[in-house]
């Protein structure tokens, strides 16, 4: 028999290795963190199983940051026990909904959307896909070397060296007439970008893409916000800045990138799909699901 407890400081510490590294800092200071709920199971204090969720203020609703059971003691009812729990503590504290984003192309991913279909929640809806790659396989593929040229008129340069000209230019047209998607303004992603490829593209001198790119680790570089303009798109513009990023990536020896495609951006979706796929390590998918509570 398995208990159920909202974690507090004192009992959080032997259940950090059932979340993601990100979450572990929460754990140690649960008191501080007030909106944050983590409710573990246990059979006599031994840790069984682990979800931690956070109460979002501005709309009263609830987010699942990481569900995880003990791998010997799956299946046997421990995760159902967890997520319902959860509901109700949401429900004692406001909320009329729950929601969870998760990443797919795991082994627990399909006993995840089991969980989520027996405990009613809302069927998944894929949110972007996540593409992670080698960079020197991805630079030597025949369709990136297509794309590697680049007619008279456009030329690419360090996004570090965009002039204060080229800036005003870019946010006067979005706010005469939006070209931009709001996820794809690069603007909002220029902290501690990533200074060796994140790139802009420039066409008959006027500012009409960007690759704006960070440092996950030594070894990998995401690439964060790409967007060429979309009369350019079908041209494949957008790949030249992909094909003369990940040439600087190669020289400077940093083999692994990762980026992620929000569905709603139906060209690249289909690109990556039709072009991308084999010459990647993983083509995964973020989803997103919910439920209403009473």
């Amino acid at each position: 028999m398995y208990a159920l407890d909202i974690l507090q400081n004192t009992t959080a510490a032997k259940y950090e290795k059932f979340t993601f590294p990100a979450f572990q800092y929460v754990l140690q200071n649960l008191e501080i963190e007030k909106s944050i709920i983590a409710i573990a199971a246990s059979d006599l204090d031994q840790p069984l199983g682990l979800v931690i969720a956070e109460i979002r203020q501005d709309d009263q609703s609830g987010e699942v940051h990481s569900i995880f059971v003990e791998p010997t003691h799956r299946s046997t009812g421990i995760g159902t026990a967890l997520l319902t729990r959860l509901e109700a503590e949401v429900v004692k504290r406001g909320c009329t909904k729950i929601e969870m984003v998760y990443t797919t192309g795991k082994p627990t991913t399909p006993a995840l959307e089991r969980l989520l279909q027996k405990c009613n929640w809302t069927s998944p809806q894929t949110r972007m896909l996540l593409c992670k790659g080698d960079a020197q396989t991805i630079m030597e593929a025949k369709w990136m070397k297509r794309y590697s040229y680049l007619p008279a008129g456009y030329s690419i340069f360090p996004w570090l060296e965009i002039t204060d000209q080229e800036r005003q230019a870019i946010q006067k047209q979005q706010e005469v007439q939006p070209w931009i998607p709001k996820d794809l303004i690069p603007f909002q992603y220029e902290k501690k970008l990533e200074p060796l490829n994140s790139l802009g593209l420039r066409y008959q001198g006027q500012v009409v893409g960007w690759l704006i790119n960070h440092r996950l680790s030594l070894d990998t570089i995401r690439y964060t916000c790409a967007f060429v303009r979309e009369d350019l798109q079908k041209m494949g513009r957008v790949i030249s800045l992909f094909s003369e990023a990940g040439k600087r990536q190669v020289q400077e020896k940093i083999p692994n990138v990762i980026w992620t495609t929000p569905i709603m951006h139906k060209f690249m979706v289909a690109f990556i799909k039709k072009h991308w796929t084999p010459d990647l390590n993983d083509v995964d998918e973020t989803r997103g699901t919910s439920k209403l509570l009473k």
